[in-house]
């Protein structure tokens, strides 16, 4: 064969290969169309409760900055809010948001918290939340990663971060997301944060009373 066959042939080959992955991506990120059900969910989220249990909205609905919404592909699918128990006065944030499995599940507190002013107190640990849903009298778990930041200052503030990814069903805390949901080109991620209060885990409480609640508000990813 041909020095210049064997160029063309090379051309080719790059050219089908960029266009297949350029019809992958645009699948996967729903470029060009929106997934089954998709925005339904991204709706559905829109109704979530502002009072749960003994947890009630401190002010409206946040708005996130357009840097994330666009790297995350979240575009009118997420719910960002504090909430502020009634009783104890503890509040928690929390995001909650829907959207192309690549995107969401790779971004997590270690990657876009700490810096400068926040470090890592020590490695995440799995935290297992034991959850009864309404539709099922039988108690389930959902887990969750749980990290923690030490503030470098003085103050030594410490923040405590909750997060998992759901496929519309239970909380699932994996070491590998991206290969674990693969095959779902959207899916769920909850991240809730809150400054520690001594040995009280504000942020437990929260998912422990509103978890059954959530779980209303989400359906069977594709």
């Amino acid at each position: 064969m041909s020095k210049s066959s064997q160029l063309i042939i090379g051309i080719v080959l790059i050219i089908v290969i960029t266009f297949c992955m350029t019809i992958y991506s645009g699948v996967q990120t729903g470029r060009w169309s929106l997934f089954k059900g998709l925005a339904e969910a991204r709706q559905l989220l829109k109704e979530l409760p502002k009072e749960i249990n003994d947890w009630v909205i401190v002010g409206e609905d946040q708005l996130l900055d357009l840097a994330t919404i666009t790297e995350l592909q979240i575009q009118d699918g997420y719910v960002a809010r504090s909430y502020r128990h009634t009783k104890t006065q503890a509040v928690v944030h929390m995001v909650l948001m829907v959207g192309p499995t690549g995107h969401v599940v790779v971004h997590t507190p270690e990657i876009c918290f700490g810096g400068r002013d926040y470090k890592k107190e020590e490695n995440r640990v799995s935290v297992k939340i034991p959850v009864v849903l309404q539709d099922s009298p039988d108690e389930s778990e959902d887990s969750f990663w749980k990290v923690d930041f030490v503030n470098r200052g003085l103050r030594r503030d410490k923040i405590s971060f909750y997060y998992s990814v759901s496929l519309g069903q239970f909380w699932i805390a994996t070491e590998n997301p991206r290969s674990a949901f693969q095959f779902y080109r959207y899916v769920y991620k909850i991240q809730v944060q809150s400054l520690a209060d001594g040995e009280t885990d504000n942020v437990k409480n929260f998912l422990q009373d509103c978890l059954p609640a959530i779980h209303e508000f989400l359906r069977p990813c594709n």
